[in-house]
């Protein structure tokens, strides 16, 4: 088999820095889904490293496209900050705690936790709900990996979903459902 030679440019495609990262939020105001209702179900601010090729409408946020069914993200939370209890019923969820402390919480009600420090890393199975939180004083970087062939499974539950509806109207819990790959049928 004959290698290829990409040389640095090239190979410059294939490079996200992270300075020049621009975050997903922001980005839905025009699909009429407020920055708030947004973050109240997601990490503060994600930045979006790669998305998966075989995956629709994931590209939009990214900054390289990867293999299929692997998306890499970084979630930066402010302390206290983390997404509300969700499930990826066909993907696995992968935790790396970059900087901070971070509170993984899963099963049903989120009565099970676990403290992630620094370099620690927890793998979420498809199926099983689960949260993180920012439990450090400091802002905290999460790596987040998803893996597997439906990267649109996340699911929230329905009485989430009656709570976006509820602070933010009908409308917006529609686009979250439109527009994103939030669901509220866990």
């Amino acid at each position: 088999m004959k290698t290829i030679e990409i040389g640095p440019n090239g190979m410059e495609e294939h490079i996200v820095r992270f300075k020049d990262l621009k975050p997903k939020q922001g980005n839905y105001e025009s699909l009429g889904i407020p920055n708030e209702a947004y973050e109240m179900l997601t990490a503060k601010t994600l930045y979006s490293l790669l998305a998966p090729s075989n995956a629709e409408g994931s590209h939009q946020f990214a900054s390289a496209i990867g293999p299929d069914n692997l998306s890499l993200t970084i979630a930066e939370c402010p302390p206290g900050n983390g997404p509300m209890l969700h499930t990826h019923m066909k993907t696995h969820e992968i935790f790396f705690c970059l900087t901070g402390e971070f509170e993984i919480s899963w099963d049903s009600e989120g009565q099970h936790k676990s403290i992630l420090k620094p370099y620690d890393m927890i793998d979420v199975p498809p199926g099983v709900t689960r949260a993180f939180k920012n439990v450090s004083d400091q802002t905290g970087l999460l790596f987040v990996i998803i893996m597997g062939n439906d990267q649109a499974d996340v699911s929230y539950t329905k009485s989430i979903g009656e709570k976006v509806s509820s602070l933010y109207g009908e409308k917006v819990k529609k686009a979250l459902e439109q527009h994103t790959s939030m669901k509220f049928t866990a």
